[in-house]
């Protein structure tokens, strides 16, 4: 028997009083939803998205309440600092919320969570939606076909807007940064629009750290926080469903080894893909990349470790280094597409080709049933196949860019930082720690070389004139939404220049994230004491906070450009010194 059961008095509330405060048509569409057969159709359909299959637990969907470890969360108010464990969506500071976490910090898990206990508070209607989807279609538009589905009715813009008005509809939306950057602009305006529009809705947005949506006014940001090593031993237990002798010796391990590992442990995917490699090994890896060279072979093995000289058949015959190469072309060529679900056509096509890339003769369909029943890291359902994780193609395509030849990986490089870096901003951290020199050579360096360039006169020094002209290429533009029966005014940040750089956009984040934090001055002071004001720059808006604010703010910018200054000079001697010793080891000359 599950054991995610919701009262079906609970799911009905909402719909209750709805009906209640509804008239004509209106009411008499309510009043066909709220049915006995409708509301136990509702609870089928949510009591399937808490089943869930795990990279732990590959055979079979279980009960999201059965492994799932309790998530905490770091934010900051006017008091200062704050860090809760989310047990609800009571426990978020705000109506509108954006959840930051990187990648494997369980975001997805996290608001799937957060919908079944959104079920149990019989006030709301949780809608899960995953903002890639949205794609050429308005976000209202998507989230009522969504409400729509959930609900087995045609979708029904009257009905949505009458619920959402209300405040009946908790938005739970998933995955900001999957969204295609030519969406991006869009998506922000429409975000805004929507926490407007319905104000007293539930908003809740995840996302990876700095991405666009950390600009968004309406909206409090939180940090899902690191698991600690106190985490560990009830995180494993809890995932291994109660196998407490695993967990002590797994802990104990973690303990005793290096603290590049122990800092490795930090986000339940990596905690459980250290768990997966113990048990197929019996040892922790000494570090970061040693970790990650072998995650691939320790999968392959994983179902055949206790088994000892007993290896199951491949269909496809191929080594296990031939695997991982066909696996790697394969993560490139999905991420090169930007494809998070893969029609199983396609899948069988690209899966020809990186075979073909990798000069191997398999077939491409046994290829895949190898990956998908020996690994478990490509999941199929139904006509679609996924990876277990985002992180696992991003690796893997990253891996697969190290193992190039030179000038294939410095084409590759000078492509982002010419215009594509943001199709490829995971991989590009896990290239800074296994492709290190090549990956600061030929981006990191000539990045931060444009970002600079681009706000100073002289790349070699900064000064506060500097740090002005900036914030002038930063502002906020006010327009005006109707809500309630009245015109209020809606805030939206804008760039007033050209091109936004890798590097650009860490400064940008850390200059709104400074701008638009609390103080006893608002950060909108100066629309309010000027109504006819429609725009302002960052500039304006740090003066309109105060003197002290100002300085202050002019200080932090100043600091952070001096530190970029300092790192691009850092990694050319660094880069400099690897070539030197690597032309003293060159023996091709001898």
């Amino acid at each position: 028997m599950p054991d995610f059961t919701v009262p079906i008095s609970l799911l009905r509330k909402p719909f209750e009083n709805l009906y209640l405060t509804a008239s004509g048509k209106l009411q008499e569409k309510i009043g066909q939803i709220k049915t006995a057969s409708k509301i136990r159709e509702l609870h089928k359909r949510l009591w399937e998205s808490q089943r869930i299959k795990t990279i732990w637990h590959t055979d079979r969907p279980l009960s999201l309440s059965s492994f799932f470890y309790p998530v905490s969360v770091n934010y900051t108010t006017s008091s200062g600092n704050n860090k809760t464990q989310l047990a609800s969506l009571d426990d978020l500071p705000d109506l509108h919320n954006l959840l930051f976490g990187t990648a494997g910090q369980g975001k997805s898990i996290l608001l799937r969570y957060l919908l079944g206990k959104e079920i149990r508070s019989g006030t709301r209607v949780p809608l899960l939606c995953e903002l890639r989807n949205v794609g050429n279609n308005t976000l209202e538009t998507h989230l009522i076909t969504r409400l729509g589905a959930l609900l087995d009715i045609n979708a029904d813009a009257e009905l949505f807007k009458f619920f959402a008005v209300q405040g009946k509809i908790t938005f739970l939306l998933d995955g900001f940064d999957e969204v295609e950057p030519q969406f991006i602009s869009a998506l922000m305006s429409q975000l805004e629009d929507l926490s407007n529009k319905y104000s007293t809705c539930r908003i809740v947005i995840t996302s990876r750290p700095d991405s666009e949506c950390k600009h968004l006014t309406n909206f409090h940001s939180l940090d899902v926080a690191p698991l600690s090593l106190d985490d560990l031993r009830p995180f494993y237990k809890k995932v291994t469903r109660g196998d407490s002798a695993f967990a002590d010796k797994l802990v104990a391990a973690i303990n005793a080894s290096p603290l590049q590992i122990k800092q490795l442990v930090v986000t339940p995917l990596l905690a459980t893909l250290l768990a997966i490699s113990y048990r197929a090994a019996q040892k922790i890896p000494l570090e970061f990349s040693e970790f990650y060279e072998e995650l691939f072979q320790i999968l392959l093995i994983r179902h055949d470790g206790s088994k000892l000289g007993w290896r199951r058949s491949r269909k496809t015959k191929l080594t296990d280094r031939e695997i991982q190469q066909a696996f790697e072309a394969l993560c490139f060529s999905t991420r090169k597409r930007q494809l998070a679900t893969i029609e199983n056509e396609l899948l069988h096509t690209l899966a020809a080709a990186s075979l073909s890339a990798t000069k191997s003769s398999a077939n491409a369909d046994d290829f895949l049933y190898d990956i998908r029943k020996i690994t478990c890291l490509l999941v199929e359902e139904g006509k679609k196949t996924t990876f277990v994780h985002s992180s696992v193609a991003e690796f893997f395509a990253a891996r697969y860019i190290k193992s190039r030849p030179e000038d294939v990986a410095k084409s590759f490089y000078e492509k982002l930082v010419a215009d594509r870096w943001s199709y490829w901003q995971q991989e590009l951290l896990f290239l800074q720690q296994i492709d290190t020199h090549r990956a600061t050579k030929y981006f990191l360096i000539p990045d931060l070389h444009s970002s600079l360039s681009s706000i100073l006169s002289d790349i070699s020094e900064v000064g506060i004139l500097d740090v002005h002209r900036y914030l002038e290429g930063l502002g906020v533009k006010k327009s005006f939404v109707e809500r309630d029966g009245t015109k209020q005014p809606a805030y939206y940040t804008q760039r007033n220049r050209p091109s936004l750089t890798y590097h650009q956009q860490a400064l940008d984040s850390r200059a709104f994230r400074l701008l638009f934090q609390n103080a006893a001055t608002p950060w909108n002071i100066g629309f309010l004491n000027d109504p006819t004001s429609t725009q302002r720059s960052y500039l304006q808006i740090s003066r309109d906070r105060g003197e002290k604010f100002a300085n202050e703010f002019d200080q932090h910018l100043l600091t952070a450009i001096k530190l970029q200054i300092n790192m691009l000079q850092e990694w050319r001697q660094s880069i400099a010194a690897e070539e030197q010793l690597i032309g003293f080891a060159n023996i091709d000359d001898i």
